[in-house]
């Protein structure tokens, strides 16, 4: 009985609190509380605009900047690549105009690319019945053209594959196939519907700009590992050829899993693999053809404005 009461006396109390609330609003604080709520609007609307102001400055600024770089890019590119091949190598996600300007970039700096491939997510499938399609594959291709993908420990061997039928010239030398052979057998890989390939003049390459974005499909765990698989590429590109860029703009990526980011998280590719995080402005582009005369010398860096980046730009050549 004295629970009920107390009950009662509480719910009274808080019905008396409500009327008194809403008789002190509609009356003497009427005034105070809407002057209150229409200045406060009022300052929010101020500085919504000054934000707005502030945000259209520094984009004009980036896009004088941006601008200028890509006025002045093809006289400060000029001579960092010449004679040298690149492959170019397309993974699923990645940005299709970054290919474009990695061409051209490299076109400037008095290189060629001898090839552009662009690779099926089926490459890196866990599916049992692609899987076992695309091995027979590799091993058709590898048979024809007398690579053997096993030798290479650590490394998956349809990743040494299309690396050895893509580059030449890595560090410990070349016993690749010659570059006709080469061509035919990328091309029972790409009748299988693993990859393209665009080489009007095809050679093995000498350097390779990997181009990646971010995988999107299945869980975080699945995602990390595809993400895995397409760094485990990049590892056997750079182990047989005279070194690997990889590029991307991870601040336009899908939200999902990036594979810069994962190969960035792998501390032995990342010393050996370079990386640029913003292929998609002219310093990202201008860092990837400085990228490959680095790792043409010898030496890597990760480059860009992301995680994990030692420096803005990578370094430019002579200085």
């Amino acid at each position: 009985m004295i629970d009920f009461r107390y009950h009662i006396v509480s719910i009274v109390s808080i019905f008396l609190a409500l009327a008194v609330g809403i008789v002190l609003g509609a009356g003497p604080l009427q005034g105070e509380i809407g002057s209150t709520l229409q200045n406060e609007i009022a300052g929010l609307r101020d500085d919504k605009a000054q934000l707005n102001t502030e945000r259209d400055a520094l984009q004009a600024k980036v896009e004088q900047r941006d601008a200028y770089l890509a006025a002045v890019s093809s006289r400060v590119l000029a001579g960092t690549l010449t004679e040298r091949t690149v492959a170019l190598v397309v993974l699923p996600g990645a940005d299709a105009a970054a290919s474009e300007a990695v061409t051209e970039a490299v076109d400037a700096a008095g290189g060629r690319i001898a090839s552009t491939t662009s690779v099926s997510a089926d490459w890196v499938s866990t599916n049992q019945k692609v899987a076992g399609t695309r091995d027979r594959l590799v091993q058709q291709a590898a048979k024809d053209a007398a690579v053997d993908p096993g030798s290479a420990a650590a490394l998956t061997p349809r990743d040494v594959l299309l690396a050895t039928l893509l580059t030449r010239t890595a560090p410990a030398g070349d016993s690749g196939p010659d570059d006709e052979t080469a061509r035919a057998a990328l091309q029972t890989l790409a009748d299988g519907g693993l990859l393209s390939i665009d080489a009007p003049a095809f050679t093995r390459a000498e350097l390779v700009v990997v181009l990646s974005g971010a995988v999107t499909d299945g869980s975080e765990q699945v995602r990390t590992g595809t993400a895995q698989r397409w760094v485990g590429l990049a590892a056997a590109l750079d182990a047989r050829s005279r070194g690997v860029v990889v590029a991307a703009d991870i601040e336009s990526e899908p939200t999902g899993t990036s594979v810069l980011t994962t190969l960035r998280e792998d501390s032995a590719v990342s010393k050996a693999v370079s990386g640029v995080d913003d292929v998609a402005s002219p310093t990202g582009v201008a860092s990837v053809v400085f990228g490959l005369a680095e790792q043409n010398g010898g030496s890597a860096g990760q480059y860009g404005l992301g995680p994990r980046a030692d420096a803005a730009y990578a370094p430019v050549p002579g200085t």
